[in-house]
């Protein structure tokens, strides 16, 4: 018996199968499969704003969008980063293992119902490094100078802080993570060689603290001499209320071990502002004193500024528990 020609027969197949044998799958990412971006935050690098996000495995990224921003292209799409970096003066300083990642944005779930494409932090850094490079080299054309500057701007922000630290206090990823990753952002305040002693407590503080405290500003030394009143107990408050609260005590705790009492006194060697790094351990500290300061001068008493201080920072109960032999 002869095939009938005509006949179609039946397929077994679901109807998604059939779709993608006659169009192809689709080469988009599987939403089932995207890593979800559990933080997000603002970072203030090299005088702009970057949207910053950690995922939920850890990893700390940028927006693609965000790295044609951070290196100060005209446009902040992502096809104009790739524009950018694929010229060859720039191109050429820029190694296989680097492209190989810039090639490979991750793909996440952000706030938006869209994918959002990523590279994690340390892309960033090493594209900026590859810039430098190049410029180095005289390999950047003239309207490529203000990229240059652009990546020394964020590279000289680097110079004591690492950006996952960075991006972790700007998300608050910081306050979830394991004890390495505090370790490593205490070490970001902290200077590897004691520097040279600078007046970091102006007079007018322990001006005001004498006020708040009742006692007298100035005392007499036995030569006749006057000074600002500085009682022990100054630098207890200090200790709990402008060192305590950096990294709720761990960054105090670190300073007292680099910087151990010699006497039954609680006398020191050195002064803690001495081992915190410029341009960030030292800036944290002075934004931390100014606050105090702040609330000290609106204050009449010491009760006074205790009620500021919880208002501002929570109950003092409990607070930097580790360290509550120095402040009975």
């Amino acid at each position: 018996m002869a095939d009938k020609k005509d006949r179609i027969e039946p397929i077994e197949a679901a109807f998604g199968d059939v779709v993608d044998a006659m169009v192809g799958k689709s080469s988009g990412p599987d939403p089932d499969e995207m890593m979800i971006a559990t933080h997000l935050g603002i970072l203030p690098i090299g005088g702009l704003q970057l949207e910053c996000y950690v995922l939920e495995d850890g990893r700390r990224v940028f927006h693609k969008r965000g790295m044609a921003k951070a290196l100060g292209l005209k446009s902040e799409g992502g096809n104009a980063f790739m524009k950018t970096l694929s010229r060859k003066g720039l191109g050429s300083e820029i190694d296989e293992k680097l492209w190989d990642k810039i090639d490979n944005p991750i793909v996440f779930k952000s706030l938006g119902s869209d994918p959002a494409h990523g590279y994690e932090a340390e892309v960033l850094v090493d594209v900026c490094k590859a810039v430098i490079r190049a410029q180095k080299a005289g390999k950047l054309t003239k309207s490529q100078d203000s990229i240059a500057n652009q990546s020394s701007a964020i590279i000289n922000a680097l110079a004591k802080v690492g950006i996952d630290a960075l991006i972790d206090e700007a998300t608050g990823y910081q306050s979830e993570r394991g004890p390495d990753a505090l370790r490593l952002l205490v070490n970001a305040y902290i200077e590897k060689e004691m520097r040279e002693w600078e007046k970091e407590f102006p007079d007018d503080y322990y001006i005001t603290l004498n006020k708040v405290y009742g006692s007298d500003p100035y005392v007499t030394r036995a030569l006749g001499s006057v000074v600002i009143n500085k009682p022990q107990h100054f630098g207890n408050f200090t200790n709990r209320f402008v060192y305590g609260p950096l990294e709720n005590g761990e960054v105090l705790k670190e300073l007292q071990r680099l910087n151990p009492q010699i006497d039954a006194k609680g006398s020191r060697k050195q002064k803690f502002h001495q081992f915190l790094k410029k341009g960030y351990g030292l800036e944290k500290l002075r934004a931390q004193r100014q606050e105090v300061l702040t609330m000290l001068k609106l204050s009449d008493n010491i009760d006074d500024f205790k009620r500021l201080y919880e208002k501002r920072f929570g109950p003092l109960d409990g607070q930097f528990t580790m360290f509550s032999d120095f402040f009975k």
